[in-house]
């Protein structure tokens, strides 16, 4: 019989795999390839034609973009004038054809614009500023976009240091993306305003955001901004960050004015989602059906990581309970809706899982003796209040595994099963590290402890990327690294839960979580 460790390894590989299929599904080529046709004439987007009686050009910003160019190019097949696209530091090319019009630039390292990204962003303007009428232009937009696409209305380092001081606040995406469409000369909708009225646009976009709002997405550089004048500002009020952000930033924010572009005439631009997370934990939820009851829980995942390592602290002991005993608590069912409200969805209350389904899918797995591989997605937030290195998935696997260690020791039910919890990001870096994620599981604060590490000081110093890093060193292998995989379509978190064999004991040790 196995031990507990030997089970551990073939189920960190097993995640693996799993999210290593989700990664695959959101190629950016693929994905293109998927939904692109081109007949000389006509360029079609899934079951939409576009007339191109002049030249094509093409620009792109983000994760993903260098790729997605190459396969536009393919699928044009000659027509292609010109493709200017900016992408981190480190991209990959997958080998350049020998005559390929893509050009492609780098900047922004650790995600972060920088002065390349401001060239890279003039050099994308003049492009988009040649066409003549009858061209068509292509705007490929990928997560990391906001970085990649920089043409800031104030000082870029005041422009950076606003938004890390938003980060670190625990802002949204969409909160970020507010403030930064208002300190930018091309987000917002912008960008549309330097290209010809007579040239139509096609916009094709892999989501890196909850709902896939394309106003977020990169900052909406071909959407009308719909935010109010004063939003910026009341998100900065809102954190109570005023006295703190540069006055460059506080002048600008106070005389914002959106950027409607009726003159841009937005109806001549076509925005199509392309990719998303949901097509990612799709194809996971396939490859594992082979071998578990594989649930899709949601694509939705969003708020601060202490609350969603709460929510699957209490999705593991429902599940187990429920896998058991074949009956449910009231009580836990109704703390699990509770708790996936906070952070599924509109957050505060406003989405949550479908407990109903997961209920059924558990008891389908019990009765046939098969474990449970839950997949879910999105993208939550750190509030960082310490001085270490990490990112979210990292910190949100190192919560987890505090959670489910208290939570093993209460639950009697969670010791009759082994649970293993991932989360990566599907673009191969989380924050500034060279991790994409790691797991968390409940032996894990135990083992650490008795390696002199207390994971529970880690967590408060946002130091998650220490703490892998110093577990790793004793062979442990709790950090994924995979580095840039060219696409971007949110995180993917893996949990699986099997029944064991032989029971467990938790050990007596005490720890804060």
């Amino acid at each position: 019989m196995c031990s507990e460790h030997d089970r551990l390894a073939d189920m960190k590989k097993y995640a693996v795999k799993v999210f290593g299929e989700c990664v695959r599904s959101a190629s950016p080529r693929n994905i293109v390839r998927n939904a692109l046709r081109f007949d000389s004439n006509k360029l079609y987007v899934d079951s939409t034609a576009y007339s191109v009686p002049g030249d094509v050009y093409a620009v792109g910003f983000g994760k993903a973009v260098l790729n997605m160019a190459l396969e536009v190019e393919d699928v044009l097949n000659g027509r292609l004038k010109e493709a200017v696209v900016s992408v981190p530091f480190g991209t990959q090319w997958p080998g350049k054809p020998e005559h390929s019009r893509v050009c492609a630039m780098e900047a922004a390292k650790n995600n972060v614009p920088d002065q390349q990204s401001v060239d890279n962003t003039d050099r994308i303007a003049r492009t988009v500023s040649r066409l003549r009428a009858g061209d068509l232009l292509v705007v490929l937009i990928s997560g990391g976009g906001s970085a990649l696409l920089c043409s800031p209305t104030v000082p870029l380092g005041d422009k950076i240091l606003a938004t890390k001081l938003l980060s670190s606040a625990g802002a949204s995406i969409e909160q970020l993306n507010a403030v930064r469409k208002a300190l930018s000369r091309v987000k917002g909708g912008r960008l549309i305003g330097s290209v010809r009225p007579e040239c139509p646009v096609v916009s094709l976009i892999l989501s890196d955001v909850v709902g896939d709002p394309l106003t977020a997405i990169a900052s909406g550089p071909t959407v009308p901004n719909g935010d109010p004048d004063h939003l910026p500002m009341s998100i900065v009020d809102g954190f109570g960050l005023r006295d703190e952000m540069p006055e460059t930033v506080v002048d600008a924010l106070l005389r914002n004015a959106s950027f409607t572009g009726t003159a841009a005439r937005f109806d001549r631009v076509h925005n199509h989602v392309i990719g998303n997370n949901a097509i990612a934990l799709r194809a996971g939820v396939q490859y594992a059906g082979r071998d578990f009851e594989a649930v899709l829980l949601t694509t939705s995942i969003r708020g601060d990581v202490a609350a969603v390592s709460a929510f699957y602290s209490d999705l593991v002991a429902y599940v187990c309970d429920v896998y058991a005993d074949g009956a449910t608590d009231a009580k836990r069912k109704e703390r699990l809706k509770v708790s996936s409200s906070s952070v599924v969805g509109g957050g505060g209350g406003g989405g949550g899982v479908d407990v109903e389904h997961l209920t059924d899918s558990v008891v389908e797995a019990s009765s046939r003796g098969r474990g449970l591989c839950i997949l879910s997605g999105g993208e939550p937030t750190v509030v960082v209040r310490g001085s270490g290195l990490g990112g979210r998935n990292q910190e949100l696997a190192l919560r987890v595994a505090l959670d489910l260690g208290t939570a093993r020791r209460r639950h009697d039910s969670l010791c009759r099963f082994d649970v293993l919890f991932f989360s990566g990001g599907t673009d191969g870096i989380d924050g500034p590290t060279d991790a994409c994620g790691a797991f968390g599981y409940p032996a894990l604060v135990d083992a650490a402890l008795s390696r002199g590490l207390d994971p529970s000081l880690y967590v408060h110093d946002n130091d998650s990327y220490g703490f892998y890093s110093a577990l790793d060193g004793g062979g442990v292998g709790d950090l994924l690294k995979i580095g840039h995989t060219g696409t971007n379509v949110m995180d993917v978190h893996v949990l699986i839960v099997k029944p064991k064999l032989n029971s467990c004991s938790t050990a007596k040790t005490d720890y804060q979580s």
